[in-house]
């Protein structure tokens, strides 16, 4: 295109261009090469802004949340771990697991342990026989163990954590049909990590395709496109340079998040601005300008534009540096800063391109600039202002009546394509476990005073019990109920029934104690039948006594008169007896010796006679005493007989204590029976001697602490505690637990609660007051960058309001399209990300928009509206459609979340360029008038309108134009 004369000024333009563009205009070519000097210094001097993520990306846990807290004080009591990264090694088979399962998984662990560096604690469950089932599956098929990692979740210690972890699982072989996992919220967290790491490469390239196409769409030549590319480009790699430089030196810090929106907002800023740029620029040269002067036209036009948007949105991303979670207080400084370097390069940068291709007459307009459509458009808008404003608030309200039915996810793992490593251990825990299982609540009471007796494990389980009956609670695991259960035999039902179970087993022998008196009685009827018989005898020794006293007594007297017999005898033959004694062969001669046996006989009839008298004195004493032993024979059968009479009568008593006994302990065994079965827990005790029990003291050391003050218990929900029905839970919780130890030794205890919905309820709640904050703050700050720019109150309020109103519309959009339409719920994140970014950017357009208004206000309001939307309107749908496309190219992100965060501010920015800019803003602002600048004073229309009462209006025009002629477009005079 060949030069045109020079044209003069603008009306509205000082006739001396500032210093400032002047000063670019001509150090272009310095400024281009300071600019690659500053990327080739911060992109050598410090790794590529992945690099540097890994390494120092910031904890996305929030550290003055209770649950954090809660979750710090369990480990620090029980001297286990410091950090909240816990991950699961999950062991699945495809039979039940056996002994080489065991193997395995004990191998595992002891390598796990000697990993001091990356291993905090190892909470083996499955290894003791105790509490093995309490983490295994009921069809056996898996099992699992947690672990507590070094680093909280979110740094760059915790990504090295789990990726160690998997290390040392992979390098376990595995048994035949058994495979272990690793998952859990720490490794599903560096799972996140890495996939935003990946995919930040993959929406970039999507993204310059994307601009690539649109550029060649809007401009239809390839050097323009080309020349807009490197200024996007320089400015990307100007940002993700500078923002990688202070994150290395640990002066800012780094997220995944940060790190993809930084690039998609630095290239989708860059994009918008250079489209500001070139397209006030082709606009002043399609109305007949010089270069030069359409390079001042275009900075006059478009520099307070580019500085308040990028101020507006680096401040709005800094004022998310408020926040209290690291998931949206990472963004801020980031963010910011990335946005101040890519404004002021588009301040510089730009222009200074602009002006060196221009040199060379490469960004020259291919084609005349297309106004009518636009004019038509504010044409009707300002003929017909109250109807196009029902119309944009009935659009609007497609998106805000799909808001109430706002729900919400916090289960990270529905955000995650399902081949990520958590996942597939996730689905393998799903096919065994309740969803719940892998995902506890964590609950600590911490007293003043040992618990480790009969008394406070009352509460304890009083405790327990109070939790398990709310509503939506599955499981509660602590050392009175390990496996989620009362312990077997803990309940006064069944002691009782334990003690007739001892009953019974002295049954036998108190039976056989009874026979045993049976036997007694009979051997005593035998003794008895004895006696009666010894009686009998003993009275027939007596008579037959008595009768041999008598016939001795006779005996004696017979005796003695034989013995006088033979002394007459002996003393006639006394001589002849004493011939046969002094014979010396007496014993040679047979009749000498036989005569003289017959006088040794006779001798011996004396020491007979003796003896028979002796003998009859003692059967005197014996006929005497045999009587007496009759006697004593009838007491000892009386006495027999009593002791019979007793024993008979111990038996009965015996047989019936034993009968009453034996019916007492057959109900009380059904009774032990039917409080086991139940598993009732209403009469729980346990005695002091299970305190001495080697099992029990291991059970101890997994759920009391070790100075025995405090003790935890792990709740498991009966759905997904990532969901609002379980974060619902948690107050319920805490009251149960307070009420429970109102009354009791523990009243006044510290209580803690940690674990997935405990940490989701404090998100919930931070995000909500994050949103707040940072929503005022960014509202506020956008109102005064609005009121600065504009200088009306008025029009910087309706730039708000509208803002606000399409905030609503645009995310209910996202409502309608992900949950209505997808079927799938927003990540709790997008609210608080997508609102704050739409807040900061949604105003960029209304800001060009109102800036135009202000420069064709001379012509009247009603003709400068057209004439603002027939010259801005094709830059600034081009420039808003150019953003959208760049923000939905997060669908093509492995993480979900930024998909719906890029899609909720595409749509936020569609509604913003094509319903807010184009019919809403401008309705509102001819509604209003003159009001609409307040407190500025302002024409309704053009100053020759006043001298309408003194002549035609071609006399009044040329009365105050004189020499300049007026332009139909542009608001541009010149000479005649």
């Amino acid at each position: 295109m060949s030069e045109p004369a020079q044209a003069p000024p603008r009306v509205d333009q000082p006739l001396i261009p500032p210093f400032l563009p002047r000063m670019i205009h001509r150090l272009a070519l310095p400024i281009v090469l300071v600019w690659l000097g500053i990327v080739f210094i911060t992109n050598t001097a410090a790794p590529q802004l992945e690099a540097v993520s890994k390494t120092h990306s910031v904890s996305m846990s929030p550290t003055d949340a209770a649950s954090f807290q809660s979750t710090m004080k369990v480990g620090s009591t029980f001297k286990e771990f410091n950090s909240d990264n816990s991950a699961m090694i999950l062991l699945e088979g495809d039979k039940p697991l056996g002994a080489d399962a065991h193997r395995y998984y004990d191998e595992i662990v002891r390598r796990v342990e000697q990993d001091k560096q990356h291993v905090q604690h190892v909470q083996d469950f499955w290894s003791d026989p105790l509490t093995a089932a309490g983490s295994q599956s009921h069809d056996q098929k898996a099992a699992y163990v947690q672990v507590y990692l070094a680093g909280n979740m979110g740094g760059g210690l915790a990504s090295e954590s789990a990726l160690a972890l998997r290390k040392i699982v992979d390098s376990v072989p595995a048994p035949p049909g058994i495979k272990a996992y690793v998952t859990g919220p720490g490794p599903l967290f560096a799972d996140q990590s890495h996939a935003g790491e990946k995919g930040v490469a993959l929406v970039t390239l999507v993204t310059f395709v994307v601009i690539v196409v649109m550029l060649l769409f809007v401009y239809r030549s390839v050097t323009t496109m080309l020349i807009m590319l490197a200024m996007v480009f320089i400015e990307l790699a100007a940002a993700r340079g500078v923002v990688a430089l202070l994150a290395n030196n640990e002066i800012i810090g780094l997220s995944t998040f940060a790190n993809n929106l930084l690039v998609l907002m630095a290239i989708a800023a860059g994009t918008d601005y250079a489209i500001f740029v070139v397209g006030r620029y082709h606009e002043a040269r399609g109305l007949g300008e010089t270069r030069e002067q359409a390079f001042y036209t275009m900075f006059h036009s478009t520099a307070h534009v580019v500085l308040g948007s990028g101020l507006t949105i680096a401040g709005a991303m800094y004022c998310l540096s408020f926040c209290r979670l690291p998931y949206f207080q990472s963004l801020g400084a980031p963010c910011a800063i990335g946005m101040l370097v890519a404004v002021l390069a588009a301040l510089t940068l730009g222009p200074a391109v602009l002006t060196v291709a221009s040199f060379f007459k490469l960004m020259d307009p291919k084609r005349k600039l297309a106004t009518r459509g636009w004019r038509r458009i504010g044409t009707a808008v300002v003929r017909w202002p109250a109807p196009v404003l029902a119309v944009t608030i009935g659009v609007a309200l497609v998106g805000l009546l799909a808001l109430p039915g706002y729900k919400t996810d916090y289960d990270n793992r529905h955000f995650l394509p399902a081949d990520t490593p958590a996942n597939v251990g996730y689905a393998a825990a799903d096919r065994h476990f309740d969803q719940a299982r892998l995902n506890p609540e964590l609950l600590m009471i911490q007293t003043d005073h040992d618990l480790r007796n009969p008394a406070d494990f009352l509460v304890l389980d009083k405790v327990a019990k109070a939790v398990f009956h709310i509503p939506g609670i599955g499981r509660v695991q602590t050392i009175t109920r390990p496996l989620g259960t009362p312990l077997d035999h803990s309940t006064l039902g069944f002691q009782m029934g334990a003690q007739a179970a001892q009953r019974i087993q002295t049954q036998h022998y108190q039976d056989e104690q009874a026979n045993n008196l049976l036997k007694q009685a009979d051997e005593l009827r035998k003794t008895m039948a004895t006696l009666h018989e010894q009686m009998q005898v003993t009275q027939d020794l007596s008579n037959t006594t008595h009768e041999t006293t008598r016939l001795t007594k006779e005996t004696v007297q017979i005796t003695e008169a034989l013995r006088d017999d033979i002394a007459n005898f002996d003393d006639f033959f006394r001589p002849i007896r004493s011939y046969f004694y002094w014979e010396r062969h007496c014993y040679d001669i047979p009749a000498c010796w036989a005569i003289r046996s017959i006088f040794n006989a006779l001798d011996g009839i004396d020491q007979v006679a003796q003896n028979i008298v002796n003998l009859s004195a003692n059967l005197d004493k014996l006929d005497k005493i045999q009587p007496k032993l009759v006697a004593l024979i009838p007491p000892q059968i009386a006495s027999q007989q009593r002791n019979l009479d007793t024993i008979m009568s111990n038996y009965a008593t015996t047989m019936g204590l034993n009968e009453q006994a034996r019916a007492q302990s057959d109900n009380a065994t059904a009774q032990s029976d039917a409080f086991d079965k139940s598993k009732n827990d209403d009469t729980f005790y346990l005695p002091p001697e299970a305190f001495k029990s080697p099992d029990f003291a291991r059970g101890l050391k997994q759920f009391i602490s070790p100075d025995g003050h405090a003790v935890r218990l792990i709740i498991s929900h009966e759905g997904d505690p990532a969901t609002p029905e379980g974060i619902s839970h948690i107050e319920p919780i805490k009251q149960a637990v307070h009420e429970a130890i109102k009354g009791t030794p523990w009243e006044g205890a510290k209580v803690y609660l940690g674990g997935t919905a405990a940490t989701y309820k404090d998100m919930h709640d931070g995000s909500n007051i994050d949103l707040m904050i940072a929503g005022i703050a960014a509202a506020t700050l956008i109102f005064i960058i609005m009121l600065v720019i504009t200088r009306s109150a008025v029009a910087a309020f309706v730039i708000v309001g509208t803002v606000l109103l399409s905030l609503g519309a645009s995310f209910g959009l996202s409502v309608l399209v992900w949950q209505y339409i997808l079927g799938l719920k927003l990540h709790w994140m997008v609210l608080a990300m997508a609102i704050i970014l739409l807040l900061a950017v949604g105003s960029d357009y209304n800001l060009l928009l109102i800036s135009r208004f202000k420069e064709e206000i001379h012509a009247g309001l009603k003709t400068g509206t057209i004439r603002a939307m027939a010259g801005s309107g094709s830059v600034v749908t081009s420039a808003g459609l150019v953003f959208a496309a760049t923000m939905a190219t997060f669908m093509f992100s492995p993480l979900l979340v930024m998909a719906q965060v890029g899609t909720t501010i595409a749509l936020g920015l569609l509604f913003d360029t094509l319903i807010v800019r184009s019919f809403m803003t401008p309705s509102l602002a001819t509604l209003l008038g003159r009001w609409f600048w307040w407190p500025q004073h302002v024409r309704p229309r053009p100053a020759s309108t006043m001298l309408r009462p003194y002549g035609p209006r071609p006399a009044v025009r040329d009365l105050l134009l004189k020499n300049v002629e007026e332009r139909p477009a542009g608001g541009l005079v010149q000479q005649r």
